[in-house]
């Protein structure tokens, strides 16, 4: 085992999807750039694997959109909610909207982190470390100054380091992406405000149906007096259904037969009783806001800082709308050495993006909430407001406009 030190311009840690894209977002930009990530096994095939269409257009800008559709990605071009036995309700139709990219994108998520990767490493001045432990911060008032990871014996090193070393990483600017449980945030002592919701969610996988073919490739969403069910559209031909569930209902879902998922789902809307759908994971659902980002030459990022309820919300999304705003106000190489340039940028990204952000969960959390109760009354009232806004063509704009990405108060945060 050896000790060894390197120097870069940007160390990230983590590399789910927050990480990967930051990485992939850097690859052309100049910076010699170290990940470090703790697990060397695939991201979880159930979590978020739709792109809005603004972080289309963000892929688009970053060169990365061919490397997408390469791996297998699909257009969506439609939201659809609907009532338990298949009323409509509201339509929110992308593929007219004046933008650049009219359809949202969609991929497993293991397959969203791998891409990002491969485009990362076409960066000639990029380590990537996997598997490895980012424990050991030194961390000072200015930040990061420095963080020791030990390389596994049991997996391949990246060129120039073996398996057993000990690697010492002195960044110019250390960024967290480390999800919610982040050591990065640990390290720099952010504190934070959390809620966990009382419901998990349940995600199902099925084939499509010969019956299902649907140009559109539309999200479904079914309300009814028994609940909300989501059917979403899966790439190479498959479907995950989500819902959530009681606690005390996990052992049922874990033991339950295909007849039994399908009496299940079918409460909740009869059409998916036709689909053979099996578990895919259980997932608890967190809301979690740091009161800061920054410190010094250190900023977190994704679920690290902000993660919030998948009940219309867009985490995943707004971690990579908010990179790209990040990477905007980065110094330039040779600019990153200046430990004040550094910090000023940063302060102005959090400054400019972070208020945004906290309205963006507080709208969050109270649907959440709302979800998470399982109250026939918020359904019912949901019901209303969806055939009000498909009434009129104005709020239809708004909404279709906001579910893209567009109008929202990320759209409109000024960084800098």
């Amino acid at each position: 085992m050896t000790q060894k030190n390197l120097s870069c311009d940007i160390l990230i840690a983590g590399a789910g999807i927050a990480g990967s894209a930051l990485a992939c977002a850097l690859r052309d930009r100049g910076y010699s750039v170290v990940q470090v990530e703790m697990s060397d096994r695939p991201l979880d095939t159930a979590r978020g694997d739709h792109f809005q269409c603004v972080v289309a257009d963000i892929l688009d800008r970053w060169g990365a959109l061919p490397a997408f559709w390469a791996a297998g990605a699909e257009k969506r071009h439609a939201a659809l909610y609907v009532t338990e036995t298949g009323a409509p309700l509201l339509d929110v139709d992308y593929s007219t909207l004046p933008i650049p990219h009219p359809y949202y994108i969609y991929l497993h998520h293991e397959l969203l982190g791998e891409t990002f990767l491969k485009l990362a490493a076409e960066n000639p001045n990029y380590v990537l470390f996997r598997p490895a432990r980012a424990r050991e911060y030194d961390v000072g008032p200015e930040g990061v100054r420095s963080l020791t990871i030990n390389l596994s014996q049991d997996a391949p090193a990246p060129e120039g380091f073996a398996p057993g070393d000990t690697v010492t990483i002195v960044p110019r600017l250390a960024v967290g992406a480390d999800g919610r449980t982040s050591r990065a945030r640990e390290a720099l002592g952010f504190t934070y405000d959390e809620h966990e919701y009382d419901n998990p969610i349940v995600a199902l996988f099925g084939p499509r149906l010969p019956s299902d073919d649907d140009p559109r490739n539309t999200l479904t969403s079914f309300l009814g007096p028994n609940g909300s069910i989501s059917r979403i559209p899966r790439a190479f031909g498959g479907w995950k259904v989500g819902t959530t569930i009681r606690k005390a209902d996990i052992a049922f879902w874990k033991t339950a037969t295909l007849k039994m998922r399908k009496a299940a789902v079918a409460k909740l809307a009869p059409e998916l009783e036709a689909l053979d759908l099996e578990v895919g994971g259980f997932y608890p659902v967190k809301l979690l806001n740091t009161h800061k980002w920054v410190r010094g030459n250190a900023v977190l990022v994704g679920d690290a800082c902000h993660a919030m309820h998948p009940a219309r919300g867009q985490g995943m999304n707004v971690a990579i709308r908010c990179l790209d705003k990040l990477v905007n106000l980065l110094p330039d190489p040779k600019e990153i050495a200046d430990p004040e340039t550094v910090a000023k940028r940063l302060r102005a990204y959090e400054s400019g993006v972070k208020p945004a952000i906290d309205k963006v969960l507080a709208d969050n959390h109270a649907r959440g909430q709302a979800y998470d109760s399982h109250d026939p009354a918020v359904v019912a009232e949901s019901i209303e407001m969806f055939k009000a806004i498909q009434q009129d063509p104005e709020r239809l704009r708004t909404y279709r406009m906001g579910s893209a990405g567009y109008a929202d108060p990320i759209s409109s945060a000024a960084a800098g």
